[in-house]
């Protein structure tokens, strides 16, 4: 018999509750605290439940929290040793379905374990219980930094960006993407446009990328400003900004350089072989997949980030593909960038994006067909534990793969087993003409299959 612990997670203590493969409630709900008290207790309790109530296995489940599931599930992996008793750690999305699937509305502590131990029994032997912590997974807390500066460093960029409107809208023509260096340092020396204006060009050429003709345009542009704000509190905010927002960038690339250098491992090395993912880069999706073992195919790890194109189709209404962006955005962050090196210096890729980019697609939309590749590429590397060979993924490319208007014309076929399509049911305009062009097809495509059969060898 086994049993199924529901734990809600909160900070300082959680919530327990233990059902059986039938949902009849075997212990009510109890709460512990996160100490070495509470967790004792869990101990005991745990092994006075497997006595009690007959039970040759308890089966615990906890959701991710940012962390705060981690002591109560470390302690429980530990004592896996001793005991029949297994964790797993639940993605809250799951939970949150299975439980509006159920028709439940009301959330408390003491339901949400309810709704955990629920969950277990539902999905059964599709959870992977037991996994240790690898070594990837202690670097999150300071990828999480890393992107927290990121994040920050964009908001004084955009910041800055809206008071230079006002005080040197002249200079903007300078920042469309970002600041660049050489911007911030002239913002630092001349933080407004009358300084600016008695600003000499030699003295702006002693800044590295501003050239004799650069320096002079950008004192004609100070001199014949046409800002709106001139105060000397916009110089002096100005400055503080522009020396913040490199403060940040020197601190953003000592963390990603520690991340790089703490965080080793052979998939590392392996990731470090595809074009466009450097050190940094292998880390911070290492971090993010943690175990390649989760994931049962490229597919899976596909659908995992929301990198999969999501497709409405119903009705009369126009099919539309869109990336999900379903999942953890920071993944989809770091491919993006690996994406556009690689599509730079790697000729299958880059073969890829222009392919796309005949049918129609547009730069970001390309850029993400290469996301997804990419991510496929690591899939099969680390579980082939192989250098990256873009011959295997050609030859791939090469192998048939079934049209979208085959695949349709088989569902369509499949649904219409029992019932031939009826020219007298009162369908709409466009479902005619859909009708009209498989009727088409299909009397084409029966003609390819005898001419093909009628042809001699």
């Amino acid at each position: 018999m086994k049993g199924y612990l529901g734990i809600d997670v909160s900070k300082g203590y959680a919530d327990f509750t233990l059902l059986d493969k039938n949902r009849k409630e075997l212990e009510k709900v109890f709460q512990l605290d996160d100490t070495r008290k509470g967790h004792d207790k869990l101990r005991a309790l745990l092994e006075k439940m497997l006595k009690q109530h007959g039970l040759n296995e308890i089966y615990c489940g906890v959701e991710s929290t940012g962390g705060l599931e981690n002591n109560w599930y470390n302690s429980i992996l530990q004592w896996s040793n001793s005991m029949k008793v297994f964790v797993v750690r639940l993605n809250p999305y799951g939970v949150k379905c299975n439980t509006q699937a159920s028709l439940q509305r009301n959330v408390t502590d003491a339901l949400s374990a309810l709704y955990i131990a629920e969950y277990l029994i539902s999905q059964g032997e599709t959870l992977s219980y037991n996994k240790q912590s690898n070594q990837y997974s202690s670097f999150r807390s300071l990828h999480k930094h890393i992107n927290l500066h990121k994040k920050q460093n964009t908001q004084i960029i955009n910041q800055l960006k809206i008071v230079l409107y006002s005080v040197f809208p002249e200079l903007i023509v300078y920042c469309r993407k970002s600041i660049p260096a050489w911007v911030l340092e002239v913002l630092k020396k001349y933080p407004g446009v009358q300084k600016l204006a008695q600003a000499k060009p030699e003295q702006l050429c002693k800044i590295k990328h501003v050239d004799m003709d650069k320096a002079k345009s950008i004192i004609n542009k100070a001199k014949t400003s046409v800002s709106s704000r001139n105060h000397k509190t916009d110089s002096q905010l100005i400055k503080q900004m522009a020396m913040e927002i490199q403060h940040k960038q020197m601190l953003i690339q000592e963390l990603k350089n520690l991340l790089a250098e703490q965080c080793e491992g052979p998939e590392i090395d392996l990731l470090k072989t595809i074009v466009g993912i450097g050190e940094y880069s292998a880390a911070a999706i290492m971090i993010e997949i943690e175990d390649i073992d989760r994931f049962s195919s490229p597919k899976s790890m596909v659908c995992y980030f929301g990198l999969h194109p999501e497709l409405k189709d119903s009705g009369d209404k126009k099919a539309k593909y869109k990336m999900s962006k379903k999942g953890r955005a920071s993944m989809r962050g770091t491919l993006y960038m690996c994406a556009l090196t690689a599509v730079m210096h790697d000729a299958h890729l880059k073969k890829i994006y222009h392919k796309h980019r005949s049918k129609g697609f547009n730069h970001m939309q390309a850029i993400g067909v290469i996301m997804q590749k990419l991510l496929r590429i690591i899939w099969g590397v680390l579980t082939s534990k192989s250098k990256y060979n873009a011959l295997i993924d050609e030859q791939n490319q090469q192998k048939k793969i079934t049209k979208p208007e085959d695949t349709k014309r088989e569902e369509l076929n499949s649904k219409r087993r029992y019932q031939e399509l009826d020219k007298e049911a009162p369908i709409s305009g466009k479902q005619t003409k859909t009708r009209k062009v498989h009727s088409e097809s299909q009397v084409e495509y029966i003609d390819q299959v005898r001419d093909h059969q009628n042809t001699p060898m």
